[in-house]
């Protein structure tokens, strides 16, 4: 139920905990879109629920998570994230390619897509609505906007005057979470519709993109999206020094609430690996070899 974390503490809307209640005695009155005030019999609290639907759904039109249906152990912890960050997500056996064509068809004017390797700093709801506000009265006509990556020069390119967090893209590698316009969704299914390169991964043929200035790209950083290559280490062995700016995760706060949340993650996945990566390229981290 959104509103409540794994034990039943509430939050407001910019993801604070504000009280600890026993998840037994909490009821909720809530309207399909809107829900406004959360009742705690033990507690006599009676006061207002945020986060909005706007709020539930990141201040985006949808938000997918791409998980593989046999990867239990991610989808479990996935959903016990999402319901600590209050935010509605569709765990989805998409690609990225057939999620961009979903986005075009349902007419998403902009949607949060996820992997589920991932965890979220705790204020990233926030931080995203600030993001999307400053694009917004910048009249920037923006395609993607890469709230996860793997780059440590993303501040690189110039910022947005509105918000100094938002910068033009460099070479944001990796797909781990971004926010896609529909706009920008178009021009990728299209783009890749045609040009997609099985040999080379798909953020490698991204960065292309975004070097090549044939989609506007725009990076957070710090970013607020990390992957937890501590929870489910990566074939390539390349240790990501961008997690060192990790600094609140949501699933590590939620984990001191619950502990039982650890076994989440079984050992289904254990069986299922995900097929070897491509090496990221050596540039990746240089900030000499930026153009």
């Amino acid at each position: 139920m959104r509103g409540t974390g794994p034990l039943g503490y509430l939050r407001t809307g910019l993801g604070h905990r504000i009280g600890i209640i026993n998840s037994n005695t909490f009821r909720a009155a809530v309207s399909e879109h809107n829900h406004r005030f959360a009742h705690v019999d033990d507690a006599k609290l009676q006061l207002e629920d945020n986060p909005s639907l706007e709020y539930s759904l990141a201040f985006t039109d949808h938000i997918y998570c791409l998980s593989k249906a046999k990867k239990l152990g991610r989808r479990k912890r996935m959903s016990e994230l999402f319901r600590y960050m209050h935010l509605d997500s569709e765990l989805s056996d998409k690609s990225h390619f057939e999620t961009w064509r979903d986005i075009i068809s349902k007419g998403y004017r902009q949607a949060l897509v996820v992997e589920d390797d991932i965890d979220f700093e705790v204020d990233a709801v926030d931080v995203i609505n600030r993001s999307l506000k400053a694009l917004s009265s910048s009249r920037t006509d923006w395609d993607v906007l890469y709230v996860g990556h793997c780059s440590m020069e993303e501040n690189i390119g110039a910022s947005i005057h509105r918000y100094s967090r938002v910068h033009r893209s460099t070479h944001p590698f990796c797909t781990s979470a971004y926010v896609l316009s529909l706009n920008g969704a178009r021009k990728l299914y299209a783009y890749f519709a045609k040009n997609y390169s099985p040999s080379h991964s798909l953020d490698v043929q991204l960065v292309a993109l975004v070097k090549r200035n044939l989609i506007e790209s725009y990076s957070i950083y710090p970013p607020i999206v990390y992957q937890r290559r501590d929870l489910y280490p990566s074939d390539d062995g390349v240790e990501l020094k961008i997690t060192k700016l990790f600094k609140n995760s949501a699933w590590d706060e939620a984990l001191t609430f619950d502990p039982r949340l650890e076994g989440r993650m079984d050992a289904l996945d254990e069986e299922y690996h995900d097929p070897p990566p491509s090496r990221i390229p050596s540039w990746m981290e240089d900030p000499n070899n930026v153009k």
